[in-house]
């Protein structure tokens, strides 16, 4: 099988976090629950974390967009 190449996609969601984009995932989630007075250990703001990781690996990586978006979804 000389000459065939092994095709293999890559997602978003399968690559790994860096300590830099933790960084920015915090920040905007410390900012979202601020602004809407939730303690980071609710249920809540851990649908709001997992929604802003999302976004994350959907390539939203502006943290002001990320914080706009996560709260349309509270």
């Amino acid at each position: 099988m000389c000459g065939v190449m092994l095709r293999s996609s890559i997602h978003p969601h399968d690559l790994p976090l860096f300590s830099e984009d933790l960084d920015l995932l915090s920040q905007v989630l410390d900012k979202v629950c601020d602004e809407r007075g939730l303690a980071r250990t609710t249920p809540e703001a851990e649908r709001i974390g997992a929604v802003i990781i999302q976004l994350y690996r959907q390539g939203v990586k502006d943290g002001g967009k990320l914080a706009d978006l996560a709260k349309t979804y509270l």
